[in-house]
């Protein structure tokens, strides 16, 4: 018999006590159109022996496979099944009289190769005596579930994995779903939030932003992404950028909205690390233009105050004002000076110092800063390492952070200077961008005066930026700390609080070199030595030009002078006596370089020097701006006595 002729002309299956077999013939017929229809498949078998009693037709277009080879051997029902499956729906089957049946997800392999998933569930049929004479059972193909399942967990582990924040809201903006991205934003878990109004993000000054946000939640309104400020547990502010969604279900009917933040802290600082740069970029090529004018008329200033001191007694009441004149241009070349640190065109130079020696040396001009009703501590730590500094900038960085000190105390107080060890690890460095983590030498700045708010913190080493009064302070002086430190690869840590006091930590990385012994260059002239050779000042400021020639000539030389290139080329060339030995020029002037001539640069500062293309390190020598009449006089001197006897 065929297969499908044992599906037309089988009987209506048994049921308990054969009651079954009283079924009316129209009842069978029944049965048979309902099992036609039926997506599921719908089987019975005997308890004794597993024959097949009947198996619905679904279960060829289920499973293709025919019915016949069913009732033929149930156990070829196992077959289909996935090997991976197959041991465990097995067990099942052959367990089921103990357990009363079975409930099973499994899948099964088509002849044609098409996986299906399946759920199976199998009861007892049992006679009036409880027996259980048959099995029944009724099988579904869940593969479209299975696919939809399968979507939807992807869908929720990319939610709930997601670095951004997604948060579900109804459309009274109360939160009913919470990411891990959401918990590591904003600091909640989900059992903290879920339930709260939306608003429990929101700073107190941006309620009305709130309010906007759930009107147009209300009004199932799409949000576009927007950066904006939120508030996390512990009270402190995150920037986020926030894109908000409207959930509609059946019929556009509106469920509520998804919100979408992500964390765009680190982009902002760094937005506005570069917008400061910048700003540093033209505030430093200002500061360098005004430092190179103020030098030129510094350079006037102490030249000639210095020519006019060489003609007077040491008690004269006029040498008393010059004093003051050349103390006061002093002043002005230490804030030049920082002008030039600042801009970066101050050229360190960096030697391995000793940090305890530098504090100790300069201990004394550090008293002499503060007022008498400051008391300063000096506490010099033990083993303290080295560090590879230039040591003008260092002591600049220690005055300018006691002067800071000071006029934080304007009623006293305490002062502290401390030097000591410290590593820095990994965690502090990612808390601290541009910190490498390594071994630091501390230097320790601590006060006892007005402290700081934390705005004032914010702008603390901006240029120019100062809460003293007009004509109190330059802006300048912490700016220049910042440069330097960041010159040498270290960095400033900062703690203040408002009515607290103020501490700078001052870390400058540790130097495994061996100290500096080398003896630094004295910056001025003792003596002002003479000659006769002939030269040739080359200088663009009338001013300065006047004042070379003048000390030049009083010291005996024969002086020309030219206030550019062009010029000084035709006065070299049209002078009929001896070969110009010397040229003093501007470092913008290379032009004039000459092998029978020696050549003294005056600049700001070496850096300029050393970028200078094809010029010998030989018969060179670097005068800083703003320079003294000793200090031109011996610089010129040396350097023709460097090149041997005039011929």
């Amino acid at each position: 018999m065929k297969s499908d002729e044992r599906d037309e002309g089988a009987s209506i299956p048994q049921a308990a006590g054969d009651q079954a077999a009283s079924v009316p013939r129209e009842s069978e017929a029944q049965f048979r159109e309902l099992m036609a229809h039926l997506q599921q498949v719908f089987w019975i078998k005997n308890a004794a022996d597993d024959a097949v009693v009947y198996v619905s037709p679904a279960y060829a277009a289920i499973g293709g496979r025919t019915l016949q080879s069913l009732y033929d051997d149930f156990r070829t029902f196992l077959d289909a099944v996935h090997p991976e499956d197959r041991e465990r729906v097995a067990r099942a089957m052959a367990g089921q009289r103990e357990t009363g049946g079975y409930e099973e997800e499994y899948r099964i392999l088509r002849p044609d190769g098409a996986l299906r998933w399946i759920w199976a569930r199998s009861y007892p049929v049992r006679d009036e005596q409880g027996r259980v004479i048959r099995f029944a059972g009724i099988a579904e193909d869940i593969t479209e579930r299975k696919a939809l399942e399968l979507d939807r967990a992807r869908l929720a582990a990319i939610v709930e994995y997601s670095d951004d924040a997604i948060v579900s809201m109804s459309v009274d903006c109360i939160i009913i779903g919470w990411n891990r991205g959401a918990e590591r934003q904003y600091g909640y878990t989900a059992e903290e939030v879920v339930g709260c109004p939306l608003s429990i993000l929101f700073p107190p000054d941006q309620y009305a932003e709130y309010q906007r946000t759930l009107e147009s939640v209300r009004h199932g309104e799409h949000l576009a992404s927007r950066d904006t400020v939120r508030r996390r547990k512990d009270g402190t502010l995150v920037h986020a950028s926030v894109n908000i969604f409207p959930i509609e279900v059946r019929n556009r009917e509106l469920a509520g909205a998804s919100k979408i933040s992500r964390d765009v802290t680190a982009i902002k600082r760094l937005e506005a690390q570069f917008v400061a740069a910048q700003k540093m970029e033209v505030v430093g090529q200002l500061a360098a233009g005004m430092a190179h004018d103020f030098n030129n008329l510094l350079s006037v200033i102490l030249g000639c105050s210095d020519m006019m001191m060489l003609d007077l007694a040491a008690g004269a009441p006029m040498r008393r004002d010059l004093e003051t004149i050349q103390q006061a241009a002093e002043r002005a070349v230490g804030l030049t000076r920082q002008l030039l640190v600042f801009s970066r065109k101050e050229h360190a130079n960096p030697v391995v110092l000793d940090v305890n020696d530098l504090v100790a040396g300069l201990e004394k001009m550090l008293r002499q800063l503060v007022d008498e009703n400051i008391d300063l501590t000096v506490v010099r730590g033990s083993r303290v390492g080295r560090v590879k500094a230039d040591a003008g900038h260092l002591g600049q960085l220690l005055f300018n952070l006691v002067i800071n000190a000071r006029d934080a105390m304007p009623d006293g107080g305490g002062l502290s200077i401390t030097t000591g060890n410290a590593a820095l690890d990994d965690e502090y460095a990612r808390a601290h961008p541009g910190v490498t983590a390594g071994d630091y030498v501390v230097l320790t700045v601590r006060d006892t005066g007005t402290g700081m708010t934390e705005e004032v913190k914010a702008r603390l080493f901006e240029p120019f930026f100062t809460t003293k009064e007009p004509g109190k302070g330059t802006g300048l002086g912490l700016a220049t700390c910042d440069t330097i430190v960041k010159q040498c690869g270290g960095h400033i840590a900062v703690r203040s609080e408002a009515g607290h006091g103020s501490t700078f930590d001052v870390y400058l990385p540790a130097a495994a070199e061996p100290l500096d012994t080398a003896p630094q260059p004295s910056a001025d002239g003792a003596t002002m030595p003479r000659g006769a050779e002939t030269l040739l000042v080359v200088e663009g400021e009338r001013a300065v030009r006047e004042l070379a020639r003048g000390v030049l000539e009083s010291l005996g030389y024969v002086v020309l002078h030219a206030a550019n290139v062009r010029e000084a080329l035709r006065v070299a060339a049209e002078h009929p006596g001896r070969p110009i030995r010397l040229i003093v020029t501007d470092v913008g002037l290379p032009q004039l370089h000459a092998a029978q001539a020696r050549l003294v640069f005056t600049s700001e500062c070496a850096y300029e020097v050393a970028v200078l293309a094809g010029l010998p390190p030989e018969g060179t020598a670097l005068l800083r701006k703003p320079f003294t009449a000793s200090q031109l006089a011996g610089t010129v001197r040396a350097l023709l006595d460097s090149a041997g006897p005039s011929s």
